[in-house]
């Protein structure tokens, strides 16, 4: 049951026990007010009282608080001293309207309504709780204090006890909220649910660490989630944790939303529902969907599917061990723990069950930022209807130049060794000259894919194959793709793929900036395409992150295994060396300033796993380019998604 969209009721909760002090009423900051003018009348002198005293000492009852205040500022107050400072203290409050806490008014009125009952169990004699709700004017079923006879002070449960019992209710009935460890303990021990708020003396990281706490908020003001189309920089994000926010900020990213987030509690379970059916709002254009999520060395894979009952499951590849993923800290999180918490929320507001194989896992931030990134992306598949390219101008016809010709490029150079023609959001020409080579490409965005090289090298190197697997990529990658390398002194295999590789990164990098400029696209993609057909042995993804990253991920297989079946010594039919295509891979990635991973599954033959991580690398690389007007005019790039 959510009360006024502030507090939310577990099941078979019929009562609210509110401790006053810090909970209800801003008490806190009549004390940081007073204190040290009691002080000074009782003493005849100034006094200098730090408010952090007055915080750790605050949920005492009065006479106990004052002596303590006195031990710790050796102020040697005698018995009689705190007694007068004790009741001058009282005569205050119950003389003065203390400001009453945001929301708490709006949740009493809620719970009256849903007919729960409200109580109040306080560390104060229980006839200065009535004059202190009497003077601002909250009315409550029982008042229960630190005065009546046989009941012990918190943090014994007694008076919690006697609330419920008061009521008519078992201690399980009731929802206690503090804003102190020592009423939290007396409220957990007495058998109550029990909230902590931190708008009283106890930080929020304490109260929300401690055993007795289940939801910990930092006030009461009204929560939500709210996602919109006003482009996705519109945002606004606030949770208790930083991390938690950048969280749900990727799946709106990705969705490309504008998002409000306005979260005061560590409910995630209760947050990630809130999100869902926020999410749900949308028509779904499909059943599921499927996607690779990535950052760095993190990577994920992601399989949505519209059903319920919702579920999350998480599996993982040979290379993570999942307990220890899950049990790590993840940045202000000491575990990941409330990011499933946060998922399986999601799952239940979306209607949804997802599947979520940890493939790649160093870090844990990159590892979990690649998890809901992918959510994201399959999200997108899922909701957003797919956005045709605009009309392009008349093509020109272009021909790469020869190398070492200047006569048709445009003469402008961009960094040490690199020139660039005019590019456009359909076309690219680049040349990049070295010691060693020269090595000019030409992309062109078509739905005629083909693929036209030059490699002139010396007799001893075979690199003829280049073509048969930049075709593939063409292919599949929707791109028309010209290459003309020549090496000027010595070369070798390696540098020629590696070359080739860096300036169709470069060029394609040109090709996606100008076409997020003018009509915006994904800025990552995937070769999990779809989930009607079971995911190739070798799955691609890509991701504009404004640096350069390549990673191999074996699913099944150790690392060193893979590299000796896979990765390097093997000669493909077309004479190519398989170091060599790694290469390729290493000089996209660095010509584009994008990360790409690569999941390969156990057993791959490297004759044909070679051309089918082309193709599928190709298939990422169209995703990365489709359109996407969400995201118009965002350069591509890490700091983008914290724009």
């Amino acid at each position: 049951m959510l009360l006024a969209g502030r507090l939310n009721l577990p099941e078979g909760i019929r009562a609210l026990l509110f401790d006053l002090d810090g909970v209800l009423v801003d008490s806190l900051s009549l004390d940081d007010d007073i204190v040290a003018k009691l002080l000074s009348v009782e003493l005849g002198r100034s006094v200098d009282v730090p408010p952090s005293v007055i915080r750790q000492n605050f949920a005492l009852a009065l006479p106990d608080f004052w002596r303590k205040i006195s031990e710790t500022l050796h102020l040697d107050l005698s018995s009689e001293a705190v007694a007068r400072l004790t009741e001058a203290h009282e005569s205050v409050r119950c003389e003065l309207s203390m400001p009453v806490h945001e929301g708490i008014v709006e949740i009493l009125d809620a719970a009256r309504m849903h007919g729960v009952a409200v109580g109040v169990v306080s560390n104060n004699p229980r006839d200065q709780i009535c004059d202190v709700l009497s003077n601002v004017d909250i009315a409550v079923d029982v008042v229960v204090g630190n005065d009546h006879e046989g009941l012990r002070r918190k943090p014994a449960p007694d008076t919690y006890t006697a609330a419920a019992r008061a009521l008519g209710l078992g201690p399980a009935e009731c929802v206690a909220i503090e804003d102190s460890l020592l009423g939290a303990e007396a409220a957990s021990a007495a058998g109550c649910v029990t909230f902590g708020v931190s708008t009283g003396g106890t930080p929020f990281g304490q109260l929300a660490a401690s055993k007795d706490i289940s939801v910990c908020y930092q006030h009461f003001a009204r929560c939500y989630v709210s996602l919109g189309r006003n482009g996705v920089t519109d945002k606004e994000l606030a949770t208790p944790n930083d991390f938690v926010s950048h969280m749900v900020e990727h799946i709106a990213w990705r969705l490309g939303c504008s998002i409000g987030l306005a979260w005061a509690n560590n409910d995630w379970r209760e947050l990630g529902r809130t999100l869902g059916a926020e999410i749900r709002k949308f028509p779904l254009l499909q059943g599921s969907a499927r996607a690779i999520g990535m950052i760095d060395d993190g990577s994920a894979e992601i399989h949505l599917q519209e059903g319920r009952p919702s579920s999350v499951s998480l599996s993982s590849s040979s290379q993570v061990d999942l307990p220890w993923f899950l049990n790590s800290r993840v940045e202000q999180l000491h575990e990941g723990l409330p990011l499933v918490e946060l998922l399986e929320g999601l799952a239940e507001g979306a209607g949804l069950r997802i599947e979520i194989v940890v493939s790649a896992f160093e870090d844990p931030h990159h590892t979990w930022e690649g998890i809901f990134r992918g959510i994201g992306i399959a999200l997108d598949k899922m909701i957003n209807p797919l956005v045709p390219e605009p009309l392009r101008p008349v093509p020109v016809a272009h021909v790469v130049p020869s190398p070492g010709c200047t006569d048709t490029l445009t003469e402008r150079t961009v960094e040490q060794g690199w020139r660039v023609d005019d590019a456009t959001p359909w076309s690219a020409r680049v040349e990049r000259r070295t010691a060693e080579s020269v090595v000019a490409v030409e992309l062109q965005v078509t739905d005629r894919p083909r693929c036209n090289c030059s490699i002139e090298v010396a007799d001893s190197i075979h690199v003829d194959g280049m073509t048969e697997l930049l075709s593939a990529f063409a292919a599949t990658a929707g791109l028309r793709i010209s290459v003309a390398f020549h090496a000027t002194l010595l070369t070798s295999s390696h540098v020629v793929a590696e070359d080739i590789g860096m300036a169709i990164g470069r060029a394609l990098r040109l090709i996606a900036v100008e076409r997020m400029e003018s009509f915006g696209i994904h800025g990552a993609g995937s070769s999990l395409l779809s989930s009607d057909a079971p995911p190739k042995p070798v799955r691609v993804g890509v991701s504009m992150e404004g640096r350069k990253f390549w990673k191999y991920v074996p699913m099944e297989q150790n690392y060193a295994e893979f590299r000796r079946t896979f990765l390097i010594g093997h000669t493909l039919a077309n004479g190519l060396f398989s170091e060599d295509l790694d290469d390729f891979v290493d000089g996209l990635a660095g010509g584009m300033l994008s990360s790409v991973i690569v999941h390969v599954d156990d057993g791959v033959d490297p004759a044909e796993g070679w051309p089918m991580l082309f193709r599928e690398l190709g298939e990422a690389m169209g995703g990365l380019l489709r359109v996407n007007p969400y995201r118009r005019s965002l350069a591509p790039g890490v700091k983008a998604t914290l724009a």
